[in-house]
C-alpha cells in the first residue's frame, strides 16, 4: 500500500474517530440557551425566528434558520437537535486537514486533523445545539479559500464567489467570528499582498451587501444587549464579561476542555505542567514552520483574541467559548511543534498530546458533573414528590430548559415581578400561594444575578416556612424544599 492510500485511509480512521466521540453522551440534559432556541424554533415561523426572536439573542440568524428547518423535519429530542453541531464538528476536521495540507504538507493535515477529533473543547461544542460549531466551521472554510486565492494571486472567478460564499456563511454564523476579517486584512499587509487588498476589499462588501437585510435586527439586538448591560451589571460575567484570567483561561480551555477539579492546588499543580509543555509545542512550531505561514497563523489565533479583549470592556462578549473559531490555528500550531522532531520523539511528544486530549475528553464524556444543566434530573425528581407543590423561580416566570422537559406537568411560576430583586416590591404576592400550599421548592438557578439578596428565600421563611431539605443539580444549583409550619 502507498503512503497516499495509506494516509488517506488515516484520515478516514480520524473522521470515524470525532464520529465517535461526538457520538457519546449526546442524549446529556439540554442547558437553558439550547431549551431557548429549540422551543423557539417550535414557535416561531422562519421568519418570525429571524426577525423576533433573534433580537433577544446576540447572534445572526444562519444557526437559528439550520436549527428551525432541521426540528421541522426530525424533531426536538436531545439528540437530534445536536446532531447539526455534530456534523459540522466532523466537517471542520475535515476542512482542518485541508489547511494542514495547504499550508504545510499532508502529514501536518493528518496530525491536526487527529488533534482536534480528540480535542475536548472542540468534542463539547460540537455536542451543543448552538451556533459555535458552525462558526468554527465557517472560519475554517474561510480561511482555507482565503490562502487558495493568496497562493493563487489573481484567482478565477469562481474561487472569488466561493470566497464571497464563504464570507456570507462566517457573517451568518456569529458576531465574534466576523473578527477574521481585521485578521485577514493586517495578514495581505504582513505578507505584502497589497494588490489583493482591493479585491478582499470588494468581496468583503459584496458579501455584507448579501446580508444588508439583517442590518435592522442587528440594531435592535445592540439596543437591547447595552439595555441588558446596564440594568444587570452582573450579567457581563456570565456572558462574557473580560478579566485578567480570560486569556490564560482560554489557553487552558483549548488544551483540556471544560472539565476542572474541586481541589485548586491539585488543580494547578497538575495543569502547570501541561501548560507549559503546550507552551514548548507552539513555540517549536513557530520556528518550525515557514514564515508566512508563521504569521498568518499567529494572526488567526492573536487578532481575534486581542480584538474581542478590547471591545470587551465596552460590550461584554469576551468567552472562550465564542472564540473557538480560532482553536484550527491553535491546533496547527501544535501539530506544526510536533512535526518539528524526529521520528521517534515525534511519536512519543503526540502521544503525550494525545494522553492529555483523550483523559481530558473521556472525563468529560463519562462524567456528568461536567456536561451540561441537569434540567432532565430536577424535573424527574420533582415528578416523584407529592403533587401537592408549586415551584418558585428566581425570574420573572419559568424557565425554557424547565419548560421542555416538563411540558406542563408541575405547577410552577417566577417569585419575582422585576429583576434584579431590590427590594420586597420586586417579590409577586408570596402570600396568596402560602395560603393554599404546603411544600414549595425554590430553584435557585442565576440566584446572583436575579436575587443576590435572598429576597424570596427570607420572604418564605417570614410566611411561616421551614426549609426542610436541599437537592444539588449539576448546572442548575440547588433546590430548597420549603414545607409551611
Amino acid at each position: 500500500m502507498g503512503a497516499t492510500s495509506r494516509k488517506t485511509l488515516m484520515l478516514l480512521f480520524i473522521l470515524f474517530l470525532g464520529f465517535i466521540l461526538r457520538s457519546i453522551s449526546l442524549n446529556q440534559s439540554l442547558w437553558l440557551d439550547e431549551a431557548i432556541n429549540v422551543l423557539a424554533a417550535q414557535k416561531f415561523s422562519l421568519w418570525g425566528i429571524i426577525s423576533e426572536y433573534a433580537i433577544a439573542d446576540f447572534h445572526p440568524p444562519g444557526y437559528f434558520v439550520i436549527l428551525w428547518l432541521w426540528t421541522k423535519f426530525f424533531g426536538i429530542s436531545e439528540i437530534l437537535v445536536r446532531i447539526p453541531s455534530m456534523i459540522f464538528g466532523i466537517l471542520t476536521i475535515y476542512i482542518v486537514f485541508l489547511l494542514g495540507q495547504k499550508l504545510h504538507s499532508k502529514t501536518l493535515g493528518i496530525i491536526s486533523a487527529l488533534l482536534l477529533a480528540i480535542n475536548p473543547l472542540h468534542i463539547y461544542y460540537s455536542q451543543e445545539a448552538r451556533m459555535y460549531a458552525l462558526a468554527t466551521l465557517a472560519v475554517s472554510i474561510n480561511m482555507l479559500l482565503f490562502i487558495k486565492l493568496i497562493n493563487r494571486d489573481k484567482g478565477n472567478r469562481g474561487d472569488r464567489v466561493i470566497y464571497i460564499l464563504s464570507n456570507l456563511l462566517v457573517l451568518v454564523s456569529d458576531y465574534v467570528a466576523y473578527f477574521i476579517f481585521p485578521a485577514q486584512l493586517i495578514i495581505l499587509f504582513i505578507l505584502k499582498k497589497g494588490a489583493m487588498v482591493k479585491k478582499w476589499f470588494i468581496a468583503l462588501a459584496v458579501s455584507v451587501l448579501l446580508g444588508i437585510w439583517w442590518l435592522p435586527v442587528f440594531i435592535n439586538q445592540l439596543s437591547v444587549g447595552s439595555a441588558a448591560s446596564a440594568n444587570l451589571p452582573t450579567w457581563k460575567f456570565v456572558v462574557g464579561g473580560f478579566d485578567v484570567k480570560a486569556i490564560p483561561l482560554t489557553f487552558v480551555k483549548f488544551i483540556i476542555g471544560r472539565i476542572n477539579l474541586a481541589n485548586k492546588i491539585i488543580y494547578y499543580s497538575l495543569l502547570l505542567p501541561i501548560c507549559l509543555l503546550f507552551l514548548f509545542f507552539i513555540s517549536r512550531g513557530i520556528k518550525y514552520i515557514k514564515g508566512d505561514v508563521r504569521n498568518l497563523l499567529i494572526i488567526w489565533l492573536g487578532i481575534p483574541l486581542i480584538l474581542a479583549t478590547l471591545i470587551s470592556f465596552t460590550l461584554p462578549i469576551y468567552s472562550y467559548f465564542r472564540l473557538i473559531f480560532i482553536l484550527p490555528a491553535f491546533i496547527i500550531l501544535i501539530a506544526s511543534g510536533v512535526l518539528s522532531f524526529q521520528s521517534k520523539l515525534r511519536y512519543l511528544f503526540l502521544g503525550t498530546i494525545l494522553l492529555v486530549y483523550f483523559f481530558s475528553t473521556f472525563v468529560y464524556l463519562f462524567n456528568n458533573s461536567f456536561q451540561r444543566e441537569d434540567w432532565r434530573g430536577l424535573i424527574n425528581y420533582l415528578k416523584l414528590v407529592d403533587k401537592n407543590y408549586l415551584v418558585y423561580f428566581e425570574s420573572s416566570g419559568t424557565f425554557p430548559s424547565f419548560d421542555y422537559y416538563a411540558k406542563n406537568s408541575i405547577n410552577a411560576k417566577g417569585a419575582l415581578k422585576d429583576f434584579p430583586a431590590k427590594d420586597k416590591d420586586n417579590l409577586i404576592n408570596l402570600k396568596t400561594d402560602s395560603e393554599n400550599t404546603k411544600d414549595i421548592y425554590l430553584v435557585d438557578y442565576l440566584v446572583d444575578i436575579s436575587d443576590p439578596n435572598r429576597l424570596v428565600a427570607k420572604e418564605l421563611e417570614n410566611l411561616g416556612y421551614v426549609q426542610s431539605g436541599i437537592k444539588d443539580f449539576i448546572g442548575v444549583g440547588f433546590v430548597y424544599h420549603y414545607v409551611k409550619k
